[in-house]
Parts: structure tokens; sequence; C-alpha cells
């Protein structure tokens, strides 16, 4: 009896997660509620850009002997074309902040994934000085 109940329980959370990737629209209706989940958004976001981007140096240096490798991390950095320099201790609640703001400012762009508007959102706000 109760493996039924647990399993009940599940479906019923289950069913009221939302499908799909977070767009400028959802990320802007808690941006005027609580801010928890865009903070735990923006957090998770940048958890993910700082992993990739150790994932990417480490193949480099794995690869540095390797010229068709090298060849390949090269093109693949030239089409993300994006360099970032988000300085170290900043919080995600001021990251929030500046995704909110750009979303009640940008009401056209609300159909974007998240992804791409926190790309776009620390890109112009954190990009590297120019070398």
């Amino acid at each position: 009896m109760s493996g039924i109940f647990i399993a009940t329980l599940l479906a019923t959370i289950a069913a009221k997660v939302p499908a799909g990737f977070s767009t400028g629209d959802l990320l802007l209706s808690d941006c005027h509620g609580s801010r928890q989940f865009v903070r735990g958004y923006v957090a998770g976001w940048l958890d993910k850009w700082n992993r990739d981007e150790y994932l990417a140096r480490r193949n480099i240096v794995d690869n540095a002997p390797n010229t068709k490798a090298m060849v390949n991390a090269a093109y693949l950095g030239e089409s993300v074309g994006i360099n970032l320099c988000v300085p170290v201790g900043t919080k995600a609640e001021v990251l929030g902040d500046v995704l909110c703001t750009f979303l009640e400012q940008n009401p056209g762009v609300r159909d974007a994934t998240g992804d791409d508007l926190m790309t776009e959102v620390v890109q112009a706000n954190y990009s590297c000085p120019a070398q």
C-alpha cells in the first residue's frame, strides 16, 4: 500500500514540474516575484560556464602535442567568440538584478532562451579587456 502512495505522490510532483528551458518571459515573471529562482538560475549558469571553460582549457593542455586537436580547439573558441571576465566575488544576486533590469528594458528579447539572455547580459557587462 505504501508503494502505491509513494508512486502517486511522485507522479503528482512530476506533473507540476514545467518542461523545457527557461525563457526571458519565465525569468521576468520570477523577477517580479521572489528572485530566488533567478539567483539560482544565474548561479547555475555561472557554474556551467566556469566548468565548460575549465574543460576547454584542459582539452588544450591535454592535446598540446596533437596539432589537429589544437586546431579544432582553436576553431571551437573562435566559433563561440565569447570572452567573459566576471570579477571574483561577484554575487548571483547582483547578476540576477542586472538580468531582470535587462529583461524589463528589452521586451523584444523575452522569447529567447535563458542561456542566450544570460550570455548577452554577462558579455555586455563583463567582457574581458582587449589584449
